[in-house]
């Protein structure tokens, strides 16, 4: 799905132009904006006219780059379908397809056409390779999750279907977009899993003008972005909103903040969505109801033209002209996103972004692409093979009651405690994990059903992750020690926090060289646990990679280098992922027979 194919330095151009009609504006004096052909592990890897960013001056730490008012971004809250994900309760990475979908279809009718043009016609993440080409995942963690997005974009596509069915006369099927054609709905999605960012609260992902050209590395990337989150949940502005004015009781009696009656309030343009609906709800006529849509500034759009005449469309035209690519200060109420430089970079060297502290895989399946080096790297292990080994260790008893205190310290055990935390990070999740232990002393030991279920890896530079190993102490422990975790929810929030921190700082001092006794020594130096215990924790740990490893397998499905310039890029990130996966877990093998071999030793 595109809207026109043109040259690289054409779409350039009229990229170019749209940022500066848009008050999209950059340091022209530090960094071009350049094409090029094909990126080294970029994500623009399979456009023949990929976008880049060079610095043409060294650029120096908290230097700002790049304004982008956030009026430009394609959000799905601000956009002429709010309304309609309003009444049909749509959100998330779906509506916001959607959206990129509609103003595609509008082609250059759409304020959004300049920045629209310049994108690829696809991303090439794994969920768009072809079947032969999926095979080289297999054993990975990328492998499993296809599997799983296959199943949901098949779901989101029918909602869309319903969606088009209701509103034939909005979602019309125009400029190269097709709304029953699934590679159309699969091409953007690739598009915004691929190039969104969490703008604010408000918007939440959105696809960001500028942003998205700078290309990903994740050991060296020089800019960031910087955006105020905290914004009016209504109209989204950062400041001059009035609805942080108090409210008359007979307006409504909610208090800012609360957002439990939105009818009431003024969340896009100047007339309520209460007016609108009662407008809507009037209308006696057959046929589609028409949804009110907004523009890209907020402004209803009420199409006019039957009760005008030749010559006033043409005014009207040429006035909307005018008007829509104009933004005043009213407009910047609603806040900037700013591209800051946080690593110095040298002159004539790309400029890198980063898209978070994500492993090889992750980037692999969301982005397309795969690093070399990569500290963040992770590999999943099933839960049952954990529960597995546990009724091994102990007993198939033992392992049953640990899935009972999994399934209800869900919460506690979200993938958010990784061994390369910083200190401060980890004193920032003690201070939550004492105000979650103290909001939950009265509460049932039932979990909510919304929160997903605890994912549990091996993390680069090969340790099991921490709520892992913690888990396994106490799913190791003396039987007079589980029965008080399993029967007390208290307890186990109790212990959970002190065995993490020991396991924090044992694998914190086998990174710095100490040996295992030295290490272990340091780590339990108020006696926390048992060497025993913590020498069947190891094992356990090392047959869980090994276990991993053998699922992963061997790289013989690579023996054959393919010659298509795309075929090719997708065999190299596979088997670059395949080589980090396996080094994790190799190291984690390693690491762990020796320290068990020691810890358990007379």
């Amino acid at each position: 799905m595109a809207i026109v194919a043109q040259s690289g330095e054409e779409t350039l151009r009229v990229l170019l132009e749209w940022f500066e009609k848009n008050k999209v504006t950059y340091n022209q004096e530090a960094i071009k904006v350049v094409t090029q052909q094909q990126t080294q592990g970029g994500s623009n890897i399979v456009s023949p006219n990929g976008i880049g960013v060079i610095a043409k001056r060294a650029l120096i730490d908290e230097e700002p780059l790049v304004l982008i008012p956030k009026s430009a971004v394609i959000s799905s809250a601000s956009s002429a379908l709010a309304n309609i994900f309003e009444d049909e309760g749509l959100g998330g990475s779906l509506a916001l397809c959607i959206t990129v979908m509609y103003e595609m279809a509008q082609g250059d009718e759409s304020p959004w056409y300049g920045y629209l043009q310049s994108l690829p016609r696809r991303a090439d993440i794994p969920l768009l390779w072809d079947t032969e080409s999926q095979k080289w995942l297999a054993g990975t963690d990328v492998s499993k999750w296809v599997e799983r997005d296959e199943k949901n974009v098949r779901d989101d596509f029918g909602v869309l279907q319903t969606l088009v069915a209701d509103y034939p006369l909005v979602f019309v099927s125009q400029n190269g977009v097709r709304w029953d054609d699934f590679e159309c709905f699969m091409n953007a999605t690739s598009l915004v899993s691929s190039r969104a960012f969490m703008v604010d609260e408000f918007r939440g992902n959105s696809m960001v003008p500028f942003a998205d050209i700078f290309n990903h590395q994740t050991s060296a990337a020089n800019v960031h972005i910087e955006s105020e989150e905290a914004v009016c949940l209504l109209c989204g502005n950062e400041f001059g909103c009035e609805h942080t004015e108090p409210l008359d009781d007979s307006d409504d009696e909610s208090e800012h903040g609360e957002h439990d009656d939105h009818e009431n309030c003024e969340s896009h343009g100047e007339s309520g969505s209460d007016e609108w609906s009662d407008e809507g709800s009037d209308d006696e006529s057959d046929g589609e109801e028409i949804p009110i849509l907004i523009d890209h500034n907020g402004i209803p759009v009420i199409d006019t033209s039957d009760d005008m005449d030749e010559d006033e469309k043409d005014k009207a035209s040429d006035e909307n002209e005018d008007d829509t690519p104009k933004m005043d200060d009213d407009d910047m109420l609603s806040g900037t996103l700013d591209m800051v430089v946080y690593q110095p970079c040298s002159a004539g060297s790309e400029v890198f972004n980063t898209y978070g502290d994500h492993g090889s895989a992750y980037l692999l399946h969301r982005y397309g692409f795969c690093d070399a080096d990569n500290d963040f790297d992770s590999v999943t292990l099933d839960t049952s093979h954990i529960m597995h080994a546990i009724s091994v260790a102990v007993s198939e008893k033992r392992a049953a009651d640990v899935a009972v205190i999994i399934a209800r310290s869900k919460r506690m055990l979200e993938p958010r405690h990784r061994a390369h935390q910083s200190e401060e990070d980890e004193e920032e999740d003690q201070d939550d994990e004492e105000e979650e232990e103290s909001d939950e002393e009265d509460e049932s030991d039932e979990e909510d059903e919304d929160t997903p279920p605890p994912v549990f890896s091996i993390d680069a530079p090969g340790h099991p992750d921490l709520n892992l190993t913690t888990m396994l102490v106490l799913s190791l422990a003396e039987e007079s020690v589980f029965d008080q975790v399993f029967e007390s929810s208290s307890t186990f929030r109790h212990f959970f926090p002190i065995i993490r921190q020991f396991w924090k700082l044992f694998q914190a001092k086998l990174d710095s060289g100490a040996s295992v006794s030295a290490a272990f020594r340091a780590a339990n130096s108020n006696t926390v646990v048992k060497k025993h215990t913590i020498g069947m924790v190891c094992r356990v740990a090392h047959q869980l990679a090994e276990a991993r490893l053998a699922q992963l397998g061997d790289n013989s499905m690579l023996k054959n280098k393919p010659a298509d310039l795309i075929l090719r890029a997708r065999w190299e990130s596979a088997k670059q992922l395949r080589t980090n996966e396996a080094s994790v877990l190799q190291m984690c093998i390693k690491r762990y027979k020796k320290a068990a071999t020691k810890l358990l030793s007379p």
